[in-house]
């Protein structure tokens, strides 16, 4: 029984991360509000993410590799997770240790999942999940957030996209046409670096 509750909070922390995820990426990193004119470190995030990663992504999605700490605001720092996991893992708390807990989980690993997945996407080393078909899927996903900055905010758990409406790519032939797009663009990039 406690294995099955134990899958039952996991699962549902996996949604909620969907829904977390895609509304600080929408809300916070996305648009300057309240908080980002208000607060140093909130104004930091949306600059980071708006002015210097989308900035330097909007032409070239992938290039070279380059050393730790020249990524232009890919990372998250997983060391953070929990902390940030504290809000919403205390209120889970009042009803079940155990769903805080796999919150708590569920977000030290989307972190984690997050810098590896956007970080080969933006910065391609043929790690061993890029010829996944789910890795795939998530690159055409966030390539198409970076030609449509008003959509697909999800990076791992793209479920609140779908839910949300924010998803782009609708019906089989635009899925099709966008993937031919993302493939077009990515097979330049190769080109272009020999």
């Amino acid at each position: 029984m406690f294995i099955l509750q134990l899958g039952g909070w996991f699962i549902f922390s996996c949604i909620l991360m969907s829904f977390v995820e895609h509304q600080i990426h929408r809300k916070l990193m996305h648009r300057t509000n309240f908080l980002s004119m208000h607060t140093a470190s909130f104004k930091r995030v949306f600059e980071a993410h708006a002015l210097v990663h989308h900035k330097h992504y909007t032409e070239i999605f992938s290039d070279e590799p380059v050393a730790r700490g020249e990524d232009k605001e890919i990372r998250l720092t997983v060391r953070k997770a929990p902390i940030k996991a504290i809000p919403i893992a205390g209120l889970i708390a009042l009803v079940s240790w155990e769903g805080a807990a796999a919150f708590v989980a569920v977000m030290i690993f989307h972190h984690w999942a997050w810098n590896k997945i956007h970080l080969e996407m933006h910065k391609p080393e043929q790690r061993v999940f890029s010829t996944w078909p789910v890795y795939k899927f998530l690159a055409r996903y966030h390539c198409l957030h970076h030609r449509h900055l008003d959509r697909n905010f999800n990076v791992v758990f793209p479920l609140a996209d779908y839910r949300r409406l924010t998803m782009r790519c609708n019906g089989r032939a635009a899925r099709a046409a966008e993937r031919d797009r993302w493939t077009d663009m990515w097979a330049s990039s190769r080109r272009e670096r020999g």
